[in-house]
């Protein structure tokens, strides 16, 4: 296949292009953020320009086709169809470009519409429903869907595929479901129909695949790094995608990725002009068209012109560390198993108070509460990884950003009332402040105190367990018993005192007295605990296994069998066993179990990141730990296949697998918690630091978070030690430096772990102190420290420590 190059950039549209369709006659037409719809045709010169806009929507539009000359009624020359965000659909003809028909009926965003021959129109909606209507009317409602229905797409035998964020693809004749299948991992937010006999379906969990008509799965496509959002097929049977790691990828149906274009932002839409060019849709407000036909491509100096703005914008994003990735990361430092989902979901009320949504924003995942006394969702903050504490600033109440915001309940059967805090506040005060904020008594001063304390203390202590209330759910939820007497001043100092939380010899009412560090230095090991979905992890060990068996030579045998596959067979208590392992006290997995793990952690590196999650759990049980510790070897290509040790340099060898990469890492810093575990990553520190020094510059969020948590535990464990160990100091202070170095400024978590990891190394040495000086943090603990949160907290406490 010829390489597809720039042909020509559509300017015009003020937001984001969200939607895109083309006409037989190569006509482009694009739906923006900014509530407009444009058609663009090719002139005489071949070069492409606006010839009309329709406006009408209230919102932006989302969802666009063509319906060709007298299929809908009122449009002899043609019309398009659209949807948006304002719940409804419009039918517009094109000789003068008004609308003739406004189809209203759903209570959500339209996601999708399509016209058939017969002149019904489908639409599919955010509030799990299709709709079809026909001269006007709602004809039917086709329900079934669990979740938002994202995508339709009509067979040549006139059934109807449709798929949803429940990850499934539901097939439908003559109004009713057939046949459903479990697509994907994710939501299925794309299909596309393969000349006649295939279809090809996008999705959040980052693949594409190609499906028979039957539901037999032909192939995956794997390449993205971030949520697919399209898909487009030409009657060749060349796919193209796009996604929200910025580039669109075209692919051979059969797996094959034949080229990626890089694009300023994420990309919403994708289709093919009838000469087999390519048209993308990019939220930087930009329709690009793509050729393979040399005597279509833009001027070089065009051509450059574009290449030279990509490569600026990566530039600037190194240099400023201000520019986020982009995308390109598998879950953004996000719990393994959480499920993302679109913004658009915050337009749906929610079922009950309190509950809670996970939606993608810039990347990342970002938690909302549906608040029923305002009607409307709250945002609550970032959402961090296993075993993280939320970032300062993360959680909104009354107008302001707050560290905590905990649900308290004063009355049974009344609303829940906020109580807000940032750390290193006084609990006193705190406690005083909410106490009349709401006109509650006196006596319950002491226990909101006390629970403060309870609820915050691993965070105060610069800890990583985040073990206080849940705060997406309120979970847990404080209760002040009974009045009983008695108020605060009687335990008010051996509270302040017994935990410190403003430092020793404070007046507990005033905070003061001098402050002491919030975060340094760390004490506790930060781990990652968090189980996976057991069907999900699953299902991915039984295509990989596949993957392994297919491979073929000496490795096929290590792919697993049906027996061990199978419900009841051995994988079956290894995931049992694993998920029990957090919190298991030395009667874990069995010798099979460890078997069937080793047998798994042989496998090839692309196949290897479910063995490895499954290793990160297990080693938090003592006798897992032991027996797999036992085996580990060295972190090189030269340890036994199937050992910890082998499995970690597989992982982190080029090319990069950022999936195996991150699970890597936290199977690394888990093996700090038990003592044989501890043992083998302190004897094998230098090979294993030789490993992640590759991961510094990964650019995955979830890749460097887990780097700078190793890095953190190292620090914790050095400070325990009685030596030295300067030499090994020093490679950690590098490997620091590097990966604040490689992190955005959006990515406060890393540099928070990385900075940790410098104070607390630079607490026990003033040859550490010079070297960390040597290699500019101290310049750069500075210039941190004017951003906020507690990125700039543990910066400037990096900094005093850095100046003694």
């Amino acid at each position: 296949m010829a390489e597809f190059k720039l042909r020509q950039e559509l300017f015009g549209h003020l937001e984001d292009v969200r939607s895109l369709a083309v006409t037989p006659e190569g006509v482009v037409v694009t739906g923006s953020r900014d509530k407009t719809i444009k058609l663009w045709a090719q002139g005489e010169d071949g070069s492409y320009s606006e010839t009309t806009t329709l406006v009408g929507h209230t919102d932006f539009v989302s969802a666009l086709t063509y319906a060709p000359p007298g299929v809908l009624e009122g449009c002899p020359a043609g019309a398009v169809v659209s949807g948006s965000r304002d719940n409804s659909v419009m039918v517009w003809d094109l000789a003068s470009a008004a609308p003739v028909q406004k189809l209203e009926g759903h209570e959500y965003q339209v996601t999708s519409v399509l016209v058939t021959p017969e002149g019904d129109i489908m639409s599919a909606s955010l509030d799990k429903t299709i709709r079809v209507w026909r001269g006007g009317q709602c004809t039917a409602v086709l329900q079934g869907h669990e979740a938002a229905v994202l995508c339709l797409l009509q067979l040549p035998n006139g059934d109807l595929l449709s798929g949803s964020g429940d990850c499934a693809i539901r097939v439908w004749s003559g109004g009713k479901c057939t046949h459903t299948i479990p697509a994907h991992a994710d939501s299925v937010r794309g299909l596309a129909l393969l000349p006649n006999v295939s279809v090809v379906s996008a999705s959040h969990d980052q693949t594409l695949k190609v499906w028979t008509f039957s539901g037999e799965c032909l192939a995956e496509l794997v390449g993205h790094t971030a949520l697919v959002y399209c898909a487009a097929a030409t009657p060749e049977g060349l796919v193209a995608s796009g996604s929200e790691d910025n580039t669109a990828r075209l692919w051979h149906a059969d797996g094959s990725c034949l080229q990626t274009i890089e694009h300023p932002s994420n990309l919403w839409a994708v289709g093919f002009l009838p000469n087999g060019d390519l048209v993308t849709a990019c939220s930087d407000h930009v329709a690009r068209i793509w050729t393979s036909a040399a005597e279509r491509q833009a001027p070089a100096d065009v051509a450059q012109a574009f290449e030279a703005g990509i490569n600026a914008k990566k530039e600037a994003a190194a240099a400023a560390k201000d520019g986020g990735s982009g995308g390109g990361t598998s879950g953004g430092g996000l719990p393994a198993g959480l499920k993302l989902e679109d913004p658009s979901v915050l337009l749906m009320p929610g079922a009950r108070d309190g509950q809670t949504k996970v939606v993608r924003e810039g990347g990342t995942g970002v938690a909302y509460a549906w608040d029923a006394a305002k009607g409307e969702w709250e945002r609550i903050g970032e959402v961090v990884g296993a075993g993280d504490t939320m970032a300062a600033g993360s959680k909104w109440h009354n107008g302001q950003l707050w560290d905590y915001v905990f649900d308290v309940d004063v009355q049974e059967g009344a609303m829940p009332l906020k109580l807000a805090l940032n750390r290193g506040d006084n609990p006193y005060l705190v406690a005083d402040r909410f106490l009349e904020e709401h006109g509650l008594p006196s006596t319950y001063m002491e226990q909101i105190v006390q629970w403060i304390l309870q609820n915050t203390a691993d965070s105060q202590a610069g800890g990583g367990g985040g073990q206080y209330v849940d705060p997406y759910t309120g979970a847990s939820a404080y209760v002040p018993p009974a009045p009983s007497g008695g108020g605060a001043g009687g335990a008010a100092g051996s509270a302040a005192g017994g935990y410190g939380v403003t430092g020793g010899g404070v007046d507990p009412f005033t905070g003061g007295g001098a402050a002491r560090p919030l975060h340094l230095p760390a004490k506790s090991y930060l781990i990652y605990d968090q189980v996976p979905g057991r069907e999900a992890i699953r299902k991915k060990i039984a295509e990989l296994s596949a993957a392994v068996a297919a491979g073929g030579g000496e490795g096929a045998a290590a792919a697993l069998s049906e027996a061990e596959l199978a419900d009841g067979g051995a994988l079956n208590g290894l995931l049992s066993r694993a998920a029990q392992a957090p919190n298991s006290s030395g009667a874990g997995a069995t010798g099979a179990d460890l078997a069937l793990l080793c047998k798994m952690l042989s496998w090839p590196p692309a196949q290897l990141f479910p063995a490895l999650d499954l290793a990160r759990l297990l080693v938090l049980d003592r006798s897992a730990a032991e027996q797999l510790a036992a085996a580990a070897g060295s972190p090189s290509a030269e340890s036994p296949p199937g050992s910890l040790g082998a499995a970690l340099a597989a992982a982190c060898a080029e090319p990069a697998l950022p999936a195996a990469q991150q699970t890597a890492a936290r199977l690394a810093c888990n093996a700090f918690v038990q003592p044989a575990a501890l043992g083998w990553v302190q004897g094998a520190g230098g090979a294993l630091l030789d490993c992640f020094a590759r991961c510094t510059s990964s650019p995955s969020k979830n890749v460097r978070q887990g780097l700078a948590t190793l890095l953190v535990n190292y620090a914790v464990m050095l400070s325990k030690l009685a030596g030295d160990e300067l030499e090994f100091k020093s490679r950690l202070l590098v490997l620091a430096v590097e990966v604040l170095n490689a992190s955005p400024g959006d990515d406060a978590e890393t540099r928070f772990r990385a900075l940790l990891a410098v104070g607390t190394l630079a607490a026990e040495h003033s040859k550490v102190r010079a070297l960390a000086r040597d290699l500019g943090f101290l310049s750069l603990a500075d210039s941190l420290k004017a951003g906020g949160g507690k990125v700039a907290e543990v910066a400037a406490e990096v900094a005093a420590k850095l100046r003694l």
